[in-house]
């Protein structure tokens, strides 16, 4: 294994039905996305559709599958926002913490 390649993350996604499709690269495109700001909307949700493509990740033209990834990348964007706004809001109170203790 080349150790210069690139680093892939691979998510698996479950949909309603119980189908599980792991994508390439889903984390880096909502950690790209969340650092510009873009808060979990349907054009953000469409934005990481078109990264997920544009990485190799094949998703049909059918409106209706289309829909059921929208649903599931909402549900994981709104997660990934979620646990990085807990993660800042801890990040804040410990360093309030430190000036308290200094």
């Amino acid at each position: 294994m080349d150790p210069n390649a690139p680093t892939v993350s691979r998510k698996t996604v479950r949909f309603v039905d119980g189908t599980q499709i792991a994508l390439s690269n889903l984390h880096e495109i909502m950690a790209e996305l969340y650092s510009v700001g873009k808060m979990p909307t349907r054009e953000t949700i469409d934005e990481i559709i078109a990264g997920l493509e544009a990485m190799g990740n094949y998703i049909s033209d059918s409106e209706v599958i289309r829909r059921e990834y929208r649903d599931v990348l909402m549900k994981e964007y709104k997660e990934f926002v979620e646990t990085r706004e807990k993660e800042k809001a801890k990040g804040i109170n410990l360093s309030e913490e430190k000036k308290c203790t200094h």
